[in-house]
């Protein structure tokens, strides 16, 4: 018998931020994914960094990534405490973006059964406490498939 995918605790993470990627940790405290988008060329840049890789340009506009979907997955065994303990699963999953071209972002799909996990699997974000942040972790949004 298996069960849900494991939500992690990430409570004593502390995630590294510097002055390019601070807007993004900002959002997400306020619950809300953006990405940065040159104001030049409108390329994304994701990871953020200084210098657009398109153009080359530094100015940036923080927008709204739009809904989010899962490009790529992995199904990761988590050993269980006991023998009457339902198996249980991380999966990390590689999530895309409608409303920010080319950018992906390295989460992990919590809270749904294995088999559930689809690519182009529509996502809700779902909010995690870190040490020092808000990381965004994600739901399917079909919650009829989940657990």
């Amino acid at each position: 018998m298996t069960g849900p995918s494991i939500t992690p605790d990430f409570t004593a993470l502390e995630v590294p931020m510097d002055t390019w990627s601070e807007p993004f940790w900002q959002g997400t405290a306020e619950h809300r994914l953006t990405f940065p988008r040159c104001t030049t060329c409108g390329t994304f840049r994701w990871p953020a960094g200084p210098f657009c890789p398109s153009c080359h340009a530094q100015p940036v506009d923080w927008v709204p990534a739009g809904e989010p979907r899962i490009y790529s997955f992995t199904i990761l065994p988590v050993r269980s405490a006991g023998d009457d303990e339902p198996a249980r699963q991380r999966i990390p999953v590689l999530v895309e973006f409608a409303d920010a071209p080319g950018v992906r972002l390295v989460s992990v799909l919590i809270d749904a059964m294995p088999e559930a996990a689809a690519i182009d699997a529509r996502l809700v974000p779902h909010w995690l406490p870190a040490a020092n942040a808000v990381v965004p972790a994600f739901r399917l949004a079909s919650p009829e498939i989940s657990r």
